[in-house]
């Protein structure tokens, strides 16, 4: 079974996790949706992060009063990092595949184990 491409809408972070994820694990649709989200998550990461250290990776930055704020890109960097994660674990990979192995979800496949064997 051939894998699935990453989406074109990707960028070099994106499609670098999409490689990753469905070269261990054979996912579903709505998974491969999920991943396609985390992997957008990752792109942005990626770009604010660039953003961020081309400015010299400031902290502080003037408010709209003149006070003295976080920057906004610190904001931004640690809410798409925090929606990667979530992403992630929605589609509930067990830690790591051995090499060479390639593995559904567990719980997924416990669940139909159960409803092929009746239980």
């Amino acid at each position: 079974m051939s894998k699935p491409k990453a989406p074109d809408s990707l960028n070099d972070a994106g499609k670098a996790l999409w490689d990753e994820v469905v070269k261990k694990y054979d996912l579903r649709a709505d998974e491969l949706r999920t991943l396609e989200d985390a992997c957008g998550a990752t792109d942005m990461l990626d770009t604010l992060t660039r953003e961020w250290v081309a400015l010299g990776r400031p902290f502080i930055t003037k408010g709209s009063m003149g006070q003295e704020v976080e920057h906004p890109l610190i904001g931004s960097i640690d809410k798409q990092r925090k929606a990667r994660q979530a992403f992630l674990r929605q589609l509930k990979l067990p830690d790591d595949a051995p090499a060479g192995t390639v593995t559904t979800n567990p719980a997924r496949a416990a669940a139909e184990s159960r409803w092929k064997h009746g239980s």
